[in-house]
């Protein structure tokens, strides 16, 4: 590719993230990587970054911080697909801005989405340059050659793995009982069962968890692919709300050991269960050990399965053999 001088960014989000589920790259790294690249070839006049209203919001400060525009478009949800307008407004700000603002010589599509197909022959039309970014394998050849470049996201990011390859060797069976003992010690504190209390229970009892590493390209996927293995139901995907399944039962209670040996150093025969989960609250403030329920439900289930016995006036903690 040829040294640009000036030119135009317009991001679909959504494609891309859509793009980069199956590798092992995130969303954020590539938008990086993009500013980057096109930075050492020129001055970037416009960085937009498309999404719809309340689509992929994590990502939405990430973007900001890095120096994209970002702007939201009109989206609506037709069951559990949501389809955005970004390339409808992404269409008239490109001809806008081919129009208005002749110092910009290229402009940068990222998408693989062949609608745009018009916009760039528009364009090529009033003497710009068109490059298109996108996953090769799912770029349609007519959007290919009828941009002036085309670059994969796998060419701009170095390499791109699929995420299927970190399955191997890993063992899903005691990793999905992992995960079946911890559900059911949420459905023992009678907490409604959440993604995001799952997986933040789920990183106490395996602190280095993270769902790239077996082969989820987020948490969303992994938990419908709890919900195909029988472990819960999601009664509200919108929000992927999700209940626990009667299967889970079978599972035995799995909780951070690393707490349950708090418990152990704070009680003795004098210690009071109101003090104890005071002291224990003081630990970390911060999330579900902040909460006394965690702790509450903890002591509990430790004195149903008989690690010690803690009565509200005193407590018994069993001996170790």
């Amino acid at each position: 590719m040829q040294s640009y001088k000036h030119f135009a960014v317009f991001l679909d989000l959504e494609n891309l993230a859509k793009s980069l589920e199956k590798y092992d790259k995130t969303p954020q790294e590539l938008m990086q990587k993009i500013l980057d690249t096109f930075a050492q070839m020129g001055k970037i006049d416009v960085a937009r970054v498309y999404t719809g209203w309340g689509v992929f919001a994590s990502l939405i400060p990430f973007a900001v911080d890095m120096g994209y525009e970002v702007v939201f478009v009109y989206a609506h949800r037709s069951g559990s697909v949501v389809k955005n307008m970004a390339d409808m407004q992404i269409t008239v700000d490109a001809l806008k801005f081919g129009y208005e603002r002749d110092a910009i010589d290229t402009f940068v599509f990222v998408s693989a989405d062949r609608d745009f197909i018009p916009v760039i022959k528009a364009l090529q039309g009033l003497g710009k340059e068109v490059v298109v970014i996108g996953d090769e394998q799912i770029t349609s050849e007519a959007l290919r050659n009828t941009a002036d470049a085309f670059v994969s996201l796998s060419e701009l990011a170095g390499g791109l793995k699929s995420l299927t390859k970190n399955r191997a060797g890993k063992d899903f069976e005691s990793f999905f009982n992992t995960i079946g003992g911890i559900i059911k010690f949420v459905d023992f504190m009678n907490y409604e069962l959440s993604p995001s209390i799952l997986k933040e229970l789920l990183t106490m009892v395996m602190p280095d968890f993270t769902e790239h590493d077996w082969g989820y390209p987020n948490f969303k996927a992994l938990v419908k692919d709890l919900e195909k293995r029988g472990l819960v139901e999601i009664v509200d995907s919108s929000k992927m709300k999700m209940v626990p399944t009667a299967r889970v039962k079978d599972y035995d209670f799995v909780v951070p050991e690393i707490d349950v040996e708090r418990v152990k150093e704070r009680i003795s025969s004098d210690t009071n269960f109101t003090k104890l989960v005071d002291e224990l609250r003081n630990i970390e403030k911060q999330g579900i050990r902040g909460g006394k329920d965690y702790w509450e439900a903890l002591i509990k289930l430790g004195n149903e399965l008989g690690w010690w016995e803690v009565k509200p006036g005193g407590a018994e903690v069993e001996k170790s053999e």
